[in-house]
């Protein structure tokens, strides 16, 4: 494999000319965008980005949704040996604003006049910037003193001027240790940080991760998590890129179901927060329906549990549970598996810890569910799951080539060609982040089993410390109160103070069944909240739920959020984290009545 993003492109893009690279919806059906055409549009788009004064260093930005014109944009800055800024399309003005101007980015991507919009007013603001090209909808014109183009526009007349002079874009050669994008950390505190990202950082990954997946041609990717976060530019779209493999880009977060039967993947990158809320969807789904579908799918999971705890062992495999195996598997997940279109070969979790009992079912349920770790830093994978060798619970074992071990404070601390070159214009918070030795300081803390895979045990800026001196990690307790069919979301709170408090955000659907059953008049959940019985019901989850904590670890209140936690709302990061500081501060009324008397 060469030794630079572009370069490994342009081999793949020859060797798999007549594949499909791409695919995008039109219509109700994906079309796909072959390699062939991919590189020439890439060609193109380079030529014409020249021609406007994009140079190896420039800093060019892209502030777009998932689409084939952004990695078009990717590559082709790339060529130029120019650096790729992407900026998440649910940030606020202001932090936009920010990004632009420390990147000190020339050239801005924007996918539409409706995101154009959002900036409008910045834009005189961001003194570098000295061109704005919307993919769509857009015709070229000046405004607050900046060209703004349209990239068809911009793609034609750099196809003109290769007429003229076909050496325009060619390929910019830099070394591997080269800046190649800097990736902002979307931040559940402060103000973001870019990451400064090499193409030996990003290809080291790459190398590792293709033959730990097993990518080939023939495998095909739904892409929907956001192409700013590493996790998806990596994973869900170099290491299939690079493989000749072919991308399929969801409509919408809304669509996405209906997209991965379309296209019907075989691989998916995923968080957990996308797996809860479709095993909570089925299982809504299950339990309203008849008795003998609730019996048919506890049935399946203790069959399919049994199977696999026997089969992993080694154990032998009675004729009566093979029976039971191959029938509950055409009865029920079947259905499960025409659920991710049929195909799906290998799930991929990252970015945040999975709930324990949920990795275990949809294992048990025959899906190859591989879990890791990493950080934007890392670019982002540090360590992951070998296929045939998971274990529930850890994040696998360090990729080839990393070092990962455990410092003071239990705090991760990981060193390799994946590790950034720093924080742009921040040698400070770079320097306490990456020591003399060359260890990046993660912030996670963790440990190793005796096999030694990795265990994400929490995060030092989200320990709760309580009045009585206790460490309190929240991820677990959040965990096991999260396994409610009740709970859609929650958070512990407790630092510095003598007890634990939950803010809970309930489950609409299952609160709503629950009003029905017991007669209590209720339109819509929020009217319930309040209800003696529902508050009943949660402290009795919640009861249950912690049995097994410390009584340190319990939690003594909670209030019930009659609102979701939300990227839109500026609670979720756009990878779906929490913001805990920004979930205190909008709750801090709540939180503070939960104490009041102590």
């Amino acid at each position: 494999m060469p030794d630079t993003v572009y370069a490994c492109f342009a081999e793949v893009a020859k060797k798999f000319a007549d594949r499909t690279a791409l695919m995008r919806k039109v219509e109700g059906k994906y079309q796909g965008i072959g390699y062939a055409d991919l590189s020439r549009t890439v060609d193109e788009l380079a030529a014409g980005l020249a021609e406007r004064g994009v140079r190896p260093g420039s800093m060019v930005g892209i502030y777009s949704y998932n689409r084939p014109e952004w990695v078009a944009t990717d590559l082709a800055v790339a060529k130029l040996g120019a650096i790729l800024i992407p900026v998440y399309h649910t940030l606020g003005a202001d932090a936009i604003r920010y990004i632009l101007n420390d990147a000190g980015v020339t050239h801005l991507i924007v996918e539409s006049p409706e995101l154009l919009a959002n900036i409008t007013r910045i834009l005189p603001e961001v003194a570098p910037l000295q061109d704005v090209v919307t993919v769509y909808g857009q015709k070229s014109k000046s405004q607050a003193g900046k060209q703004l183009l349209n990239f068809d526009e911009l793609r034609k007349s750099g196809a003109e001027a290769l007429k003229q002079n076909p050496k325009l874009a060619d390929p910019h050669k830099p070394e591997p240790d080269d800046l190649f994008t800097v990736c902002y950390t979307s931040g559940t505190t402060g103000e973001p940080k870019g990451a400064m990202l090499t193409h030996r950082n990003i290809l080291s990954n790459v190398q590792a991760l293709i033959p730990l997946f097993g990518i080939n041609e023939n495998d095909v990717l739904v892409s929907f998590l956001p192409l700013c976060h590493m996790f998806e530019r990596t994973g869900g779209y170099y290491c299939v890129l690079m493989a000749g493999g072919s991308i399929a880009y969801a409509e919408s977060v809304q669509t996405i179901r209906e997209d991965v039967q379309l296209a019907r993947p075989t691989v998916m990158i995923v968080v957990p927060r996308v797996l809860e809320k479709v095993y909570n969807a089925v299982r809504e789904k299950v339990e309203s329906g008849s008795a003998l579908r609730r019996a048919l799918m506890v049935s399946t999971l203790r069959t399919y549990s049994r199977y696999a705890r026997l089969r992993a062992g080694g154990h032998p495999l009675s004729l009566w549970l093979r029976f039971r195996h191959w029938l509950l598997g055409r009865l029920v997940v079947r259905k499960l598996t025409a659920l991710g279109g049929g195909r799906l070969r290998l799930l991929v979790s990252g970015s945040a810890p999975l709930d324990r009992r949920l990795a275990r079912i949809v294992r048990n349920l025959g899906f190859n569910l591989l879990e890791g770790y990493g950080l934007t830093e890392t670019s982002p994978a540090a360590s992951i799951a070998v296929p045939g060798q998971e274990r529930v619970g850890t994040v696998g074992k360090p990729l080839k080539g990393v070092e990962v071990r455990i410092g003071p404070n239990d705090e991760i601390l990981i060193r390799g060609p994946n590790v950034m070159k720093g924080y742009l214009n921040k040698p400070k918070e770079t320097a306490e982040v990456i020591d003399t030795e060359g260890w990046f300081h993660t912030g996670d803390q963790g440990k190793f089993d005796a096999e030694g895979n990795l265990i994400i045990t929490g995060r030092i800026k989200e320990l709760i410390v309580s009045s009585y001196g206790k460490n309190i990690a929240p991820i677990a307790i959040e965990q096991a109160i999260a396994q409610s069919k009740y709970v859609e979301q929650v958070m512990v709170y407790g630092d510095k103070r003598p007890f634990l408090t939950a803010l809970v955000v309930p489950s609409p659907l299952a609160l709503e069944g629950f009003a029905r059953e017991r007669g209590i008049a209720c339109k819509r959940y929020t009217d319930v909240l309040d209800h003696p019985e529902v508050l009943k019901l949660y402290d009795k989850e919640i009861k249950e739920a912690l049995a097994g904590f410390a009584q340190y670890e319990q939690v003594h209140r909670f209030w019930l959020v009659p609102d979701p936690l939300t990227v839109e709302n500026g609670l979720l990061t756009p990878s779906l984290k929490m913001r805990r500081p920004q979930v205190v501060a909008a709750f801090r009324g709540q939180i503070e009545k939960m104490y009041e008397g102590h």
